[in-house]
């Protein structure tokens, strides 16, 4: 699995965009052409064009083939990596910059996920989505354990290794891990 950080703030911006993400999602799975993409996320090519033209201008996607096709071109995107993550030093600033902008637009694009699967759960008789807030204290080493469990179970969940034994579901997940510090 290759980890791409990501260290620039126009990449997150285009990130906290539910239907980029999915994008990014659906091309980090495998080379296909915005067409393919369209289908696999439902959504019309038509509107998928300006996202993906978006997220390879970003450097998120690169353009793997081009073939010349009844008098345009048909290109076929990957993702530059199957995971991404946001380099810490992006969120040095303070809430009123654009870096606080970012991320309240990227917890924005979660809460409107998070929304939709209680709606969703209560609708279709689905299982409940586990939404909680946490604050502990542990040692250093505890807490280091921690992160590494997490970060195990996120690479695992992104696996998608399943997709050969029957019909598969999406799922999300917003997740936020850092230490607070003492308090005053």
């Amino acid at each position: 699995m290759n980890t791409f950080r990501i260290k620039d703030l126009h990449q997150v911006h285009l990130l906290s965009d539910p239907l980029k993400l999915r994008l990014l999602q659906a091309f980090a799975e495998g080379a296909k052409t915005t067409k393919q993409a369209a289908v696999e996320i439902g959504a019309s090519v038509t509107r998928l064009y300006r996202h993906v033209d978006a997220l390879q201008a970003a450097g998120l996607l690169e353009i793997v083939d081009e073939k010349q096709k009844r008098g345009t071109v048909e290109r076929t995107f990957r993702a530059v990596a199957d995971r991404f993550e946001a380099d810490a030093t992006l969120f040095l600033g303070g809430p009123d910059d654009d870096v606080g902008s970012s991320i309240r637009d990227l917890l924005r694009a979660g809460e409107d996920d998070i929304m939709k699967a209680i709606i969703g759960a209560a609708e279709n008789g689905r299982q409940d989505p586990i939404v909680m807030r946490l604050r502990g204290e542990a040692m250093p080493a505890r807490i280091a354990a921690l992160r590494q469990s997490l970060a195990a179970w996120i690479e695992s969940a992104q696996d998608g290794g399943e997709s050969d034994a029957g019909p598969t579901e999406q799922f999300g997940a917003l997740i936020a891990f850092y230490v607070i510090g003492k308090e005053s």
